[in-house]
């Protein structure tokens, strides 16, 4: 018997001193780990090159934190959705607070804080009816195509953005701008492996990190306090009509003193209204990945003109010349549907999203993966010839949609972005009107030869497209502003040909 004890205790020993199973990944150098093998401007093209190597889940490490990257959209559902409970935490970094990013509900930690901004924000997404503002897009565009990237971001901001003070757009703009350069990758990145960057003093010659944090504080409370107290005055007269701020507080049946939870509407109106602005790409909410998905949709439409020609087609046979298509045409749609899957899928505005985190240490198919470890899903090139803009891989042979609605471009399990289905038909729709009315193709330059356009992006968090010359012109030779008034419901509808 007591040999048997002894042989269990021995036993027993060696598993606990045997390191445990972590998925396969690079070999870390000391105190670096594989930072300097990471492309941190662009981490998702790293993650996809080790995907060869080691496989659909790699272990790597950061200088002071594992990583876990899921480079499989099936174990991105078994994490995600199936073990939400273990793998919806954030631990992005511990810097967050020193940008005035904390009370962002994509950042936030696991939690009742969380739960909370997350209710006010599904409440007042539930009930927003689907935004009109492509109307707004078609006429902007006629007048005027060659500021299309200024109108794609003006119509969306109209969608939440109820303010006409050219102040608080100001505030709000300026914050996106600031937090989106300071939480790029790579600075987060030098942060985490030089933390002693935010102690310098911001007079400090090479200070960048601590001078950009005194600048997103300031701004971070401009953008709760300026449009929150602007709404608060106007209520206090019964001078307000639907907006984010009096609807929350109407719906929760709160008076304007109940400081427990104004705080808590507060941050999520200005989490609202940054998005609506049309810059931070990743604060997890809809609008801003509106505008940069619209722009990769018209990149797509010059690069790829049999695809217009194609969709133009569909639509000239289902929806006809003489209105616009609206929601009821959209089953019948269904090349433009695979566009919008393909748009979506193609450059993906957030490739990685914002890190999940283990709640709690897991095993999964024999893998021992740690808590707290950031899990990056990276399931973005998941299709054959991914770089190749092809609606046809979302449709069946006789035309008919696949199951596939991308639904990884808004996330997994529990954060999965809370404003997606205002998002999809946001896009939907601006998508179908622009091809119902224009056509879009490579500008031309003094001597009549298409300028060459190669697809250029921004780095950081979220990818946006750079400005590429265009031409946006209307399909119809007589199409004018009269004409669009008509068919936008603002008169009686009329043909867009050379009889209207």
């Amino acid at each position: 018997m007591a040999i048997v004890l002894l042989s269990c205790w021995r036993k027993y020993r060696v598993n606990r001193s045997r390191p445990q199973l972590v998925p396969p990944g690079p070999t870390p150098l000391p105190v670096l780990g594989n930072v300097l093998s990471l492309d941190t401007a662009r981490p998702w093209l790293t993650f996809n090159a080790w995907r060869s190597t080691y496989g659909d889940i790699i272990y790597a490490r950061l200088p002071n934190k594992p990583i876990l990257v899921v480079n499989s959209e099936e174990v991105a559902k078994d994490l995600f959705e199936e073990r939400s409970s273990i793998y919806s935490d954030r631990t992005l970094t511990k810097h967050i607070a020193s940008f005035a990013s904390d009370f962002n509900v994509g950042f936030m930690p696991y939690g009742d804080r969380w739960r909370l901004h997350r209710r006010i924000l599904h409440q007042a997404f539930r009930q927003v009816e689907t935004p009109t503002y492509h109307a707004i897009l078609l006429f902007s565009l006629l007048q005027d195509p060659s500021s299309y990237a200024s109108h794609f971001r003006m119509s969306v901001a109209t969608v939440l953005s109820k303010y006409k003070d050219d102040y608080i757009v100001h505030a709000t703009t300026s914050y996106a701008e600031l937090i989106e350069d300071a939480l790029a990758p790579t600075a987060m990145t030098l942060m985490e492996t030089f933390p002693f960057l935010l102690q310098l003093p911001s007079w400090f010659p090479g200070a960048t990190f601590k001078r950009a944090s005194v600048k997103c504080i300031r701004a971070g409370h401009d953008v709760k306090e300026i449009p929150f107290q602007y709404v608060k005055e106007r209520m206090s007269t019964n001078d307000t009509g639907p907006c984010f701020v009096a609807d929350a507080f109407n719906r929760m049946h709160l008076s304007q003193e109940d400081a427990s939870i104004e705080t808590a509407i507060k941050e999520t109106a200005s989490i609202a209204f940054t998005a609506a602005s049309g810059t931070a790409s990743f604060s997890c909410l809809p609008l801003t990945q509106t505008i940069s998905t619209l722009l990769v949709f018209l990149l797509a439409m010059i690069l790829n003109p049999e695809v217009q020609t194609k969709a133009h087609a569909e639509i000239d046979r289902v929806v006809g010349k003489y209105r616009l298509p609206d929601f009821n045409d959209r089953p019948a749609l269904p090349y433009v549907e695979a566009i919008l899957r393909e748009t979506l899928r193609w450059y993906p505005v957030a490739p990685l999203g914002v890190p999940h985190a283990t709640t709690t240490s897991d095993v999964y198919n024999g893998y021992f993966i740690p808590k707290g470890v950031a899990v990056f899903p990276n399931t973005w090139k998941k299709y054959s010839n991914p770089d190749e803009f092809k609606p046809e891989r979302f449709l069946h042979e006789d035309g008919s949609l696949t199951s596939d609605t991308m639904a990884l471009a808004f996330g997994w399990g529990r954060r999965i972005c809370v404003g997606r289905h205002v998002a999809e038909a946001s896009i939907w729709i601006a998508i179908v009107n622009f091809l119902a009315f224009f056509s879009a193709h490579k500008a031309l330059d003094e001597r009549g030869m298409e300028i060459p356009v190669t697809p250029k992006f921004s780095t950081g968090f979220a990818i946006n497209p750079e400005i590429f010359p265009c031409c946006i012109v209307p399909r119809f030779p007589d199409a004018s502003v009269k004409t669009l008034v008509h068919l936008t419901g603002l008169g009686s509808s009329v043909e867009i040909t050379s009889k209207s």
